[in-house]
């Protein structure tokens, strides 16, 4: 892997080195090339740019890429001016700096997915042992199993009970010697499962061999939740999670995005698709083009819910969910359910206000109250809007819920994360996530 950073680091040089020869034109002078070159590889050292960091993804990067370059283009202008103001226009250093950083990206983008790439490859895993048992490290193994370009490999977990559920190698007496003997490089550790002097124990082991330990906290009671701190005059208090929708800049920050996005996705998709579907929709079978359903909203507030319709008119549509291989599904409709392209008209409602872009997916009335009833902290995910996509349908838990009990609570616990962790970013990725999905082969949703 460290020959892939140190391809990174050279062709981003020979890139820099190019363009001045051949895009700068009045650039092309030694000691600007000179300069340049040693610039990037300087800031690149102190930085660490050169290092692309797969596990957030490919946009992550180049938001870090995008930081370091503005820093070098502001150090690139002051050298320019101060040194060689007559030989080029501020027109022509910015022109020759947006290509370069075009180019930058390119090359970034292209090295990152050889990365990836390389990590599904068995032999350049990391290592990792679970010590617990738990919903959490369960999910864990899931998630990471799920995604091999992330380069982990869950070996196994210890445990002080059986479990036909997962592979268990041994009990904690055991952990040392295995990690010894197998180049464990990583331990995970589910707090809840072990006593405080075994994990400090654990901690030690690990620090002494440098291994990376990690620890998923008690998930079965008050200590695990993710306390914020908030202050009434100068007095402490503890609130049981954090909202970011609570500031005023992040709500902003939101609903700009719901707004840009779904203009973008009206004017210049549903603008010409929408004939196409509704004359397809209406060969297919009889009746309305759009699917209208009084669907939760923000605060357990109802709203009509629009999409394409994709079933024959039914007296059922409203209380039954759909299932595999319902008859009531038309064959134009299951394609676009297949595709997710019944869910176009949702950017309407996101244009209202009624719906956000990303969220937790806005249930049926009737669902919402059994489920209420059924999954712990289910009216949570209401806090904020409903989204057109959502965390938990980009982790994989999408489709029938109505015969799966846990598949529900699993979205709610990827709802509540999401609104406990927003950023602007993992609505981007989120965003970038279900789109790329459209193209892979997935099985129907329903």
């Amino acid at each position: 892997m460290k020959y892939l950073l140190s391809l990174n680091l050279l062709g981003e040089l020979i890139i820099i080195t190019l363009s001045l020869l051949f895009i700068g034109e009045l650039f092309a002078q030694p000691d600007i090339i000179i300069f340049c070159t040693a610039l990037w590889l300087i800031g690149t050292f102190i930085t660490e740019n050169y290092y692309i960091n797969r596990l957030p993804g490919v946009l992550i990067n180049i938001i870090n890429l995008a930081k370091f370059f503005a820093i070098y283009y502001l150090i690139l202008f002051l050298y320019a001016k101060l040194f060689h103001e007559a030989d080029f226009s501020n027109y022509g250093l910015i022109h020759f700096s947006v290509l370069l950083f075009i180019f930058l990206i390119s090359w970034r983008i292209l090295v990152f997915f050889l990365i990836k790439r390389a990590f599904k490859n068995p032999k350049n895993n990391q290592q990792i042992i679970i010590v617990g048992v738990s919903v959490n490290s369960v999910h864990l193994k899931e998630f990471i199993d799920t995604r091999p370009q992330y380069g982990l490999s869950i070996l196994g977990f210890f445990s002080e009970k059986v479990n036909d559920k997962v592979t268990i190698l041994g009990n904690y007496s055991e952990v040392f010697k295995y990690c010894q003997e197998n180049n464990v490089s990583e331990i995970i550790c589910s707090m809840d499962k072990v006593s405080k002097e075994y994990l400090s124990s654990l901690i030690v082991f690990a620090e002494n061999h440098l291994i990376t330990i990690r620890i998923i906290p008690d998930s079965s009671g008050v200590f695990g939740r993710n306390f914020v701190t908030t202050f009434l005059e100068y007095i402490p208090l503890l609130a049981l999670r954090k909202n970011p929708f609570e500031e005023v800049s992040n709500k902003f920050i939101k609903r700009a995005f719901d707004i840009v996005f779904s203009l973008c996705v009206i004017f210049f998709i549903l603008s010409w698709l929408f004939p196409i579907i509704a004359l397809l929709i209406l060969i297919d079978s009889k009746g309305p083009i759009l699917f209208s359903q009084e669907r939760t909203g923000l605060l357990n507030k109802s709203f009509r819910c629009l999409k394409f319709r994709t079933m024959v008119v039914n007296t059922g549509a409203n209380v039954v969910q759909a299932q595999k291989n319902d008859s009531r599904i038309t064959k134009v409709g299951a394609f676009l359910r297949k595709t997710s392209l019944d869910e176009l008209p949702q950017f309407l409602n996101v244009l209202w206000g009624t719906m956000s872009v990303v969220g937790p997916r806005p249930h049926m009335v009737k669902h919402t109250e059994e489920y209420s009833q059924l999954v712990d902290k289910y009216m949570l995910r209401h806090l904020i809007k409903p989204g057109i996509t959502g965390l938990s349908q980009v982790m994989g838990y999408r489709g029938e819920t109505q015969h799966d009990l846990y598949l529900m609570k699993m979205r709610v616990r990827m709802d509540r994360f999401y609104i406990e962790n927003w950023s602007f970013y993992l609505d981007l990725k989120v965003v970038y996530e279900t789109i790329i999905s459209m193209f892979k082969k997935n099985e129907q949703v329903y």
